[in-house]
């Protein structure tokens, strides 16, 4: 049997790093996890860190020769082994290649976006009167546009035109950011990741928008200083890395961060002592931050 083969478990947040470990070593194609009981999914997690909740709904993806029997047998053995404690279906969900692909595409449609209109190459139509176009293709990468994080985003950027300025996009994923930034105007642009996977989605969507966007990764932090500084990330690593965000700014530089909770703001604002920020942006419990950076006398 060879097709697309769907594996649904529910595992508490503390078997996650072990059952998805499990997983992989049982040769499933992907790996992904949710939020059970609709709970808020966690599109970046920091470096080295899983996405976890107190019940997580774990996807396996495999597609080879074995029949489901031997795939969930291979799979209880390992769990007995590792002491998992998570009880396996009977069977797998056969995911057809052709619902798949429609689904896919079905999902992403062009939108409008503060002042962009973010549309997908297969998609053909005319761009709304007053609209920038941003081509971008959806991937393995977080940065589609969809969750709030990414829309405050946008809309700053279409209140705030890049034109003539440098800007880096500190984890890009898709690379939607920065290439808004490059729609806007902006003359030089980086985006830096921890995910190969990010890079290359981020030279392909740049490739659409017939940009020139500069990727790095995380060990690869530049030297230079930027007008812009974007961090659609997390709260975590935007306490964390302050320092190093910081330091990428040009003196009177700005910087915009995201990714963070309505009641984790405060905490971030008081990590960036050098920052005078604006009044926060909200939608959807998720809050956008902005600054900028004051010449230390």
């Amino acid at each position: 049997m060879i097709g697309f083969r769907q594996l649904t478990l529910l595992a508490a947040g503390s078997q996650i790093e072990c059952l998805e470990e499990v997983l992989i070593l049982a040769e499933a194609q992907a790996v992904t996890f949710a939020g059970n009981d609709g709970q808020t999914p966690i599109f970046e997690p920091p470096v080295g860190a899983h996405p976890i909740w107190p019940q997580t709904i774990v996807q396996a993806l495999f597609c080879d020769t074995r029949s489901d029997n031997e795939i969930l047998a291979d799979l209880a053995t390992s769990f007995q082994r590792v002491n998992l404690l998570i009880e396996l279906p009977e069977s797998l969900l056969v995911i057809n290649d052709q619902d798949w692909v429609r689904v896919t595409l079905d999902q992403f449609k062009p939108m409008e976006i503060g002042k962009f209109w973010v549309e997908p190459s297969w998609c053909k139509g005319d761009t709304p009167v007053g609209l920038t176009l941003l081509k971008l293709d959806p991937g393995l990468a977080f940065g589609t546009g969809m969750h709030p994080t990414t829309q405050l985003c946008l809309e700053w950027l279409s209140d705030n035109p890049t034109t003539c300025q440098s800007v880096i996009d500190f984890g890009c994923g898709s690379g939607i950011l920065a290439i808004a930034a490059g729609c806007l105007g902006a003359n030089f642009i980086t985006g830096l990741d921890i995910d190969p996977q990010a890079l290359i989605a981020t030279k392909q969507n740049a490739s659409l928008n017939k940009l020139a966007i500069e990727t790095l990764t995380a060990d690869e932090l530049p030297s230079q200083t930027f007008d812009l500084v974007i961090a659609n990330i997390l709260a975590n690593p935007l306490i964390e890395l302050a320092r190093d965000l910081t330091d990428l700014m040009k003196p009177n530089g700005v910087i915009v961060m995201a990714g963070l909770l309505d009641e984790q703001a405060l905490e971030v604002r008081n990590a960036y002592p050098s920052i005078r920020f604006d009044a926060d942006k909200s939608k959807d419990g998720w809050t956008l931050i902005s600054g900028t950076r004051i010449l230390q006398r």
